[in-house]
């Protein structure tokens, strides 16, 4: 019998289901039908009311979600718009115990991503409408990924016709006139940009010296904004090459809020000549 509690194993072994079912028979047949047919593996986490399964997803990173509609704290369409609030963008699955087919299109109007019927599930179906849910939104989240990386080359020196004149002289793009230094600021950029994003998740202390430090090998480099901007795509290329879907996402997503600290403290290196005293880069 499947216990109201999460399928232990970690992250990385499986997408991860929040099946909020009352009925420990119809949860138990969820999970033999998962077992019946070939598939990505699912973690399970099992909750059998609204406040629980709103609680789960505002503390657990989730995939999908698997919703009965009549839980003993909410019933009808006033379940679902209870876990899509809470479950912001995450895709939600209506697991309905009544065959209506007006119920099952006011659920999808109402931002489910499918509706499925109790008498009539069986293990493919049920492995298809999980599995096109998750991909529909890990789509989505790549164009979304691919088009913020596109808006932030807009303003990169990219667009700048930047001169060999300007570079011998120091006046150019970091990256076109010194890439072994750029590639070096990239380095750190990422570093920081690591500790900067456990500090929001973890409340530890920002790396706020070393944001600083960054910023006045920047000012010794007459680095302006395009530069930062070079830096912070190289850095999220780089995290995005080489790292997995969940940690690129988490790295695109929240290291905006750096850059534009960063941004901050490069506009008060100039406009108030504010210079930690920290070696000068050769």
């Amino acid at each position: 019998m499947l216990a109201n509690t999460s399928v232990a194993g970690p992250r990385d072994a499986g997408r991860v289901l929040l099946l909020v079912e009352d009925n420990p028979a119809d949860a138990d047949l969820v999970e033999e039908l998962l077992d019946g047919v070939a598939g990505p593996d699912y973690d399970i986490v099992h909750r059998t009311r609204l406040g629980e399964s709103i609680a789960e997803l505002r503390t657990r990173q989730v995939d999908v979600v698997l919703l009965d509609l009549g839980l003993p704290d909410a019933t009808g369409l006033a379940t679902l718009r209870g876990i899509k609030e809470a479950a912001g963008r995450t895709p939600v699955i209506v697991l309905s115990g009544v065959d209506d087919e007006e119920l099952a299109a006011a659920c999808i109007a109402a931002g489910a991503q499918d509706c499925l019927f109790k008498s009539e599930i069986r293990p493919l179906p049920l492995r298809r409408a999980l599995g096109y849910a998750v991909k529909r939104r890990r789509d989505e989240e790549v164009a979304e990924l691919r088009d913020m990386l596109e808006n932030y080359r807009r303003l990169s020196t990219e667009t700048q016709g930047t001169v060999v004149t300007a570079a011998m002289a120091r006046s150019g793009a970091i990256k076109a006139r010194d890439a072994t230094v750029f590639a070096s600021l990239t380095g750190e950029y990422a570093a920081i940009t690591a500790r900067y994003i456990e500090h929001l998740a973890a409340a530890s202390s920002k790396p706020r010296e070393a944001m600083e430090r960054l910023v006045t090998e920047l000012g010794d480099l007459n680095a302006g904004p395009r530069d930062l901007v070079d830096i912070h795509i190289a850095a999220l290329d780089r995290v995005v090459s080489t790292s997995g879907h969940d940690q690129s996402q988490a790295f695109t997503a929240e290291s905006r809020l750096l850059a534009l600290e960063m941004m901050g403290i490069l506009v008060d290196y100039y406009r108030v000549g504010h210079r930690r005293l920290f070696p000068r880069r050769i």
